[in-house]
């Protein structure tokens, strides 16, 4: 394997077990900086040994060593998949089509990374989008495509302004099309934290970028949702977080690029060959 390649994962897969802290800790307000690692059960310090990622859990039998209790396979999963994250970022298409990344889009493209995998867990486990993660998300993103604009490719803004329109008409289109709904049939289109997460993904991937966001959460969630029904995994009426499709259709724009699937989605943006 490329010494490179190794030096990714095993940098994922340590951001990866600070996603962890971060999901497990922010909901619940406890932080997530100052405060050291501890098992959930015993509430035990965790020494360096209990805190290598996917290894710990493997030698520890996925049990505390203090305390015994098991621990979620969910931990090491989430170390993994950061991880794999990472990797797939030295090849994404990142803000420009067409292009290789360079290395200041691979780092923007782990922040956006970490960003997502802790947005898709909490809105998996408590079914919330907190503020603190999607609006300084979206502010990282505005400031870090500012910066490459402006100092790196030298260019002038209309990059960067394209971006914040998709972040604030995603942003207010949303929260108004929620507000109408709420109105006309008493109950919620999307929550308000799914509206500032598609501002999010608007702050980062611009006005192309957020259309194929909004098309394949629909897509992908609506296949899911199917799929549940037909196998039974899921009851009619059954509340879904909508938070993770959102989550998982912003990294597949920022993989492959806004044209890579206006090409494959074709009729889908039926609006862009009016």
């Amino acid at each position: 394997m490329d010494l490179s390649i190794l030096i990714v994962l095993v940098f994922g897969s340590c951001i990866g077990s600070f996603l962890n802290v971060v999901i497990y800790r922010l909901p619940r307000k406890i932080s997530f900086i100052f405060k050291r690692s501890q098992c959930t059960s015993c509430k035990k310090n965790l020494n360096i040994l209990d805190l290598v990622p996917v290894l710990s859990w493997i030698l520890l039998r996925g049990k505390c060593r203090y305390c015994s209790t098991l621990i979620s396979i969910r931990y090491p999963l989430i170390e993994f998949i950061t991880s794999i994250l990472f990797l797939l970022c030295l090849f994404s298409k990142g803000w420009i089509d067409d292009s290789i990344p360079s290395l200041f889009i691979v780092i923007s493209g782990w922040i956006l990374v970490a960003y997502i995998v802790s947005l898709c867990f909490i809105d998996y486990d408590y079914m919330i989008l907190p503020n603190s993660l999607t609006y300084s998300g979206s502010l990282v993103g505005l400031f870090l495509i500012f910066y490459y604009e402006k100092f790196i490719s030298k260019t002038n803004i209309i990059f960067f302004f394209d971006h914040f329109c998709a972040f604030v008409f995603s942003l207010i289109g949303f929260l108004v099309f929620n507000l109408l709904i709420k109105i006309i049939i008493r109950k919620p289109g999307l929550g308000d934290g799914d509206a500032k997460l598609f501002a999010m993904g608007g702050a980062w991937l611009g006005l192309p970028g957020l259309e194929v966001t909004i098309a394949l959460s629909f897509l992908i969630s609506s296949v899911f949702v199917v799929f549940g029904l037909i196998f039974k995994r899921i009851k009619r009426g059954q509340y879904i977080p909508f938070g993770p499709f959102i989550c998982v259709s912003i990294l597949f724009v920022w993989f492959f690029g806004p044209t890579f699937w206006f090409e494959i989605l074709g009729d889908i943006f039926w609006w862009k060959y009016i």
